[in-house]
């Protein structure tokens, strides 16, 4: 159980801020501490690397060595393990959230702090590919029914055309041609307002995606609506810069330690069609026309490594921590006793968050639901539970639902609220650019003015059992 709060976060050791940035540095300690599987046999990247990485889901990454057609080896799993993304951080795991927070924290406080170097040679230019073919990348093609090769856990880098700001962002890119790619933009992302702007004017909107990051910045990339200078939040989590690097045709730089830097540009005014893709809800994104860039260069290191992450538990963790951060600093903020937040796997990462609370007045489960819905708006399902509850077991959420809310007083309804549009029970808006679903809060709290009586729970003496000899037959 977690009860800790926010704490000012020291830097990170410089080995751990190393492993944090530096996909290689990171694979390597996965090696050394256990967390890693090696694939040595060949693999084809279409549809049999996925089936083989989803039968090691949820437990140690994999690396997979050879896969046909390409030079390059693939990383698989990531983020599918919370334990093993708070050893990456160096942290406990349920610590992972408070750093990204503070993090975040940090940032707002002073956002011209640790400047990032923009340097014009780096491990993600060591070489320039001569010819411009996606092709020649280990792309896979993971669900039967996925419509072609995605870059899905790349990070894209852009500059406000207003400000001149940078932003980071992930987005599923389905590849459509050697130079080509088609992909979509949820709604409220800043990427489709820059894209919006530029096409008003005529403009493509030049853009750099860096693939094979480290934990740091790519978390940052899924943190949501916070606009320009974002990726710099990525160095306040390590306590130092995280280096850019010069693209070779543009102006908007990309990730200096990234194995593969994809150039490109959004074509203003052109769709075509992208999908169906394996989605975080565990349905296909459907098909339908998309924005459309075109790739001008690609640059790599020497020996990289390319990153793809599997739908599922890896895309629930990844979105989970980062919701659990931005939903924590916003709350706690006006909030004091918001002790944690959790975003379950069963609610796909997005749709669902259990918080806990200390219990100190009447009507402050109604007030904790109300801001996490506020502070996280793909939120369908909010559960506000006491501390001596431990969030991170399903049984202990439950058992306060079961013995503690009472719907006749504690539920809330709130018909009309905005809504993801990957989740198919949301109703999409005619433009399909979003949507609408009924929310609902719980407070499975105990009622403050019965504290101490018949909701006493029952404890147990707590015991070392290193002290007594036991055998285990």
């Amino acid at each position: 159980m977690n009860t800790a709060q926010s704490q000012n976060t020291p830097p990170a050791p410089a080995a751990t801020a190393a492993r944090l940035v530096d996909l290689g540095a990171c694979i390597a300690f996965l090696g050394q501490t256990g967390n890693l599987v090696r694939v040595r046999s060949e693999v084809d990247a279409h549809h049999e690397l996925a089936g083989i990485a989803r039968r090691f889901e949820g437990a140690k990454c994999v690396l997979f060595e050879r896969v046909k057609g390409s030079a390059h080896p693939v990383l698989v799993g990531l983020l599918w393990n919370r334990n093993i993304v708070g050893s990456v951080f160096g942290v406990p795991t349920e610590r992972v959230p408070f750093v990204i927070a503070d993090a975040i924290g940090s940032w707002q406080k002073d956002k011209a702090a640790l400047p990032a170097r923009i340097l014009a040679k780096a491990p993600a230019n060591e070489v320039v590919e001569a010819q411009v073919d996606l092709s020649s990348l280990p792309l896979p093609v993971h669900a039967l029914q996925d419509g072609g090769r995605y870059l899905d856990s790349s990070l894209v880098l852009a500059r406000n055309p207003q400000t001149g700001g940078l932003n980071v962002s992930v987005h599923r890119m389905m590849v459509t041609g050697k130079d080509r790619l088609s992909f979509l933009i949820d709604p409220g992302r800043h990427l489709g307002d820059y894209v919006e702007f530029a096409e008003q004017r005529g403009e493509s909107l030049p853009v750099t995606i860096s693939n094979g990051m480290g934990l740091a910045p790519w978390i940052v990339s899924t943190l949501p609506r916070l606009g320009d200078g974002k990726p710099d939040i990525a160095h306040h989590m390590i306590g130092r810069p995280v280096d850019l690097m010069q693209a070779q045709t543009g102006e908007v730089p990309a990730y200096a330690d990234a194995q593969f830097v994809i150039e490109a540009e959004i074509l203003p005014g052109v769709r075509e069609f992208e999908a169906p893709f394996a989605e975080v809800t565990g349905y296909y994104g459907g098909r339908d026309k998309r924005w459309v860039m075109k790739v001008n260069a690609i640059t790599r290191r020497e020996k990289p490594v390319f990153h793809t992450i599997l739908s599922g538990q890896e895309v629930w963790n990844a979105v989970g921590f980062t919701a659990e951060a931005a939903i924590f600093h916003a709350v706690n903020t006006k909030i004091r006793e918001v002790r944690a937040v959790f975003l379950p796997p069963g609610g796909c990462g997005f749709y669902e968050a259990v918080v806990q609370v200390e219990n100190t007045r009447p009507g402050i489960a109604q007030d904790v639901i109300r801001e996490t819905f506020r502070a996280f708006r793909s939120l369908q399902r909010v559960i506000a539970v006491d501390t001596d509850v431990d969030i991170y077991s399903a049984v202990d959420v439950d058992w306060a639902v079961t013995t503690r809310f009472n719907p006749d007083t504690d539920l809330m309804v709130l018909q009309g609220e905005e809504g993801h549009i990957l989740n198919p029970m949301v109703t999409l808006d005619p433009d399909g650019k979003g949507g609408k679903v009924t929310k609902v809060g719980m407070d499975a709290m105990v009622p403050y003015d019965q504290k101490g009586e018949k909701f006493e729970r029952v404890r147990f003496l707590e015991v070392d059992l290193e002290r007594y000899d036991i055998k285990y037959d």
